[in-house]
């Protein structure tokens, strides 16, 4: 293993893809493991989101072997994805003991609203598929294959086959490809030039009907950088359907607003060693209820809740604003509509798209770690694990394979007033 991106004494960030770091570490070395690994939706569009390394058994064993026997892995989930992670986890040996849910109130909805999309249809299939079905033709005709319509343009996937395609992906090429196409095919394209012509200019525009929508409100706000949705505000503008179809699906949507975030909890076996036995010998194998209360100072539930405070205000399980009988019975932490600027530092002009909340991490490895212990993260991402270990008294191992990202870990753990700031 390569020396170390950064060290300090407390906090160890390594560099590198957790598969080839993992196995350099020694077993039963961690006394918990505490992760926000990708969650594999290619979120931002970023590569880093969608390289599988969240489902890799393999990844998953490594951990279970550096983890002290009977000590807990808390590892941050998506909706849509956190049954397969779930089920890696399980593959690579660890018993699943519970699930935590993160709720929060920040979430951006990314459905779409149906009556819009319908107004804004553009309905030009039939058009499509007549240049796509003459295009085939074209092809036979001139003796050339898919294949070498991708290698005259240098393409690697399957873009002619949408080109000539009379299925639901069908596409037409742009202009500046059409005139290359016809001039290595050698085709006269007089029978479908007019339909082209319509289609090139209708490019990018919206079905007539959304033109016609009645404007009900409008308003303008200052785009402003909020991380992963900068840029997110602007011209807001409501408006009724104007279509009679578009009407009969007003007020539906495709997807929910996300308001929460699965947190598999995890634990090794301790072998022979009964859970009790594995504690005394190891010092791992429970859950530090006492110091990781519920707001009310009730006993510690698997839901988390977000609440919206005052700036400066709540504190982990200490609102300044009051919360209702029932948010009593939960750990409540603050959250604002983006995470707050001290936590979102830029270096070389990049910042994390997904931070986790300081204060949330906090209480996540105080519940699994054991005072002075040591925790993995083999997702560092930006550090906020290893400054949250480092808060809470303990140590931490990071890896993280993004090297951006790795700079502003780096950056974070070397700033002396994260510690003041947070403390």
């Amino acid at each position: 293993m390569s020396d170390p991106f950064y060290a300090d004494g407390e906090v160890t960030l390594h560099h590198g893809d957790a598969l080839a770091v993992l196995p350099a570490l020694p077993a039963d070395s961690v006394d918990a493991i505490v992760c926000d690994p990708p969650y594999e939706i290619g979120v931002a569009g970023q590569d880093w989101d969608r390289s599988g390394i969240a489902y890799n058994v393999d990844m998953w064993r490594d951990c279970l072997r550096v983890l002290k026997p009977g000590g807990h892995l808390l590892s941050f989930g998506h909706v849509r994805t956190y049954h397969r992670m779930a089920c890696a986890v399980e593959d690579a040996g660890f018993r699943v003991i519970d699930q935590l849910d993160w709720i929060y109130t920040h979430g951006k909805p990314k459905g779409a609203d149906l009556a819009r999309a319908i107004d804004r249809l553009r309905d030009d299939r039939q058009k499509v598929l007549q240049v796509t079905a003459w295009l085939a033709a074209a092809r036979d005709t001139a003796g050339w294959t898919n294949k070498q319509i991708e290698a005259h343009f240098g393409f690697r996937g399957n873009m002619a086959n949408l080109w000539t395609t009379q299925e639901v992906a069908a596409a037409v090429p742009t202009r500046e490809q059409w005139d290359r196409l016809r001039s290595a095919m050698g085709f006269d394209d007089v029978a479908v030039r007019s339909v082209l012509e319509e289609l090139w200019a209708r490019k990018g525009t919206v079905g007539e009907a959304f033109a016609r929508r009645e404007i009900v409100s409008e308003r303008r706000e200052k785009a402003g950088d909020t991380g992963l949705y900068k840029g997110y505000s602007g011209h807001r503008i409501k408006s009724r359907a104007a279509s009679d179809e578009a009407r009969r699906w007003e007020g539906w949507n495709t997807m929910l607003k996300p308001a929460h975030d699965p947190i598999l909890l995890a634990r090794k076996s301790t072998g022979y060693d009964s859970l009790v036995g594995g504690l005394l010998r190891h010092d791992v194998g429970g859950l530090n209820i006492a110091a990781c209360p519920a707001s009310g100072g009730g006993y510690t539930p698997n839901i988390l809740l977000g609440h919206d405070c005052p700036p400066g205000g709540c504190l982990p399980g200490c609102p300044v604003r009051e919360v209702g009988d029932a948010a009593r019975s939960f750990p409540v932490f603050r959250l604002e509509s983006k995470t707050p600027a001290a936590e979102r530092v830029e270096v070389d002009g990049v910042r994390h798209d997904t931070p986790k909340p300081l204060a949330l991490m906090r209480w996540l490895v105080r519940l699994v770690c054991p005072p002075g212990g040591t925790v993995l993260d083999p997702f560092a991402g930006s550090g906020t694990t290893g400054l949250a270990v480092r808060t809470e008294g303990m140590r931490a191992v990071l890896v993280e394979a993004h090297e951006p990202y790795a700079r502003i870990a780096a950056h974070r753990l070397a700033e002396p007033y994260e510690q003041a700031l947070f403390a």
